[in-house]
């Protein structure tokens, strides 16, 4: 299904600061539904053409430009990744709230609390409780490293061998060995 997807910038005229500037805002609209967010830029109420929804200031009208590709694009990452796009996701992105996790052990626990949600709805307790093992052996595997957390960006291929050969040498079998290396896999799936 297609939705409609609309930008537009604004001012609230009643909201003017003593020394005449007013806050621009952005207004995001998604089948029907919209939310408002402030885009940190201000003017003076004679600067703003409503009818272009820019300013007369070529610099701020550039920083208006840059937000709006911004929430362009941050609407077609979500629809790709997602399948799914509402101004609250938009929203929420924009200003940084639930945001992916950039490290291991955070990702891992993030992941492990959606499933333990869907646990009778779409997961079964046994699915949960082979992640949690799975969520446990790496929690290990990061502290016999010496470090409390890895950072996403820099996990390689070198990565998956070290924990495939400290789980072995924890003398698990290889179907354990590679459920393990899925959790791992699925991780990083879902961080990029």
């Amino acid at each position: 299904m297609r939705s409609t997807f609309k930008i537009l910038f604004y001012i609230n005229r009643q909201k003017t600061k003593a020394d005449g500037n007013t806050a621009i805002l952005c207004r995001i609209t998604i089948d029907g539904k919209n939310a408002a967010i402030t885009t940190g830029e201000e003017c003076k109420f004679s600067e703003w053409n409503t009818k272009q929804g820019l300013t007369t200031n070529k610099k701020t009208n550039q920083r208006i430009k840059e937000f709006r590709d911004l929430v362009e694009k941050t609407y077609r990452d979500i629809l790709v990744k997602d399948g799914v796009v509402s101004v609250e996701l938009i929203k929420n992105r924009l200003q940084g709230i639930a945001t992916n996790p950039t490290t291991l052990l955070a990702m891992s626990w993030t992941e492990l609390q959606t499933v333990k949600e869907s646990v009778g709805r779409s997961r079964a307790e046994g699915t949960y409780l082979n992640l949690l093992y799975s969520d446990r052996n790496l929690r290990e595997f990061v502290e016999n490293k010496g470090v409390q957390d890895i950072s996403i960006g820099t996990i390689t291929e070198d990565l998956f061998e070290e924990y495939r050969f400290f789980l072995k040498k924890r003398g698990l079998k290889a179907s354990t060995v590679n459920s393990n290396l899925c959790w791992l896999s699925r991780l990083m799936f879902r961080a990029v």
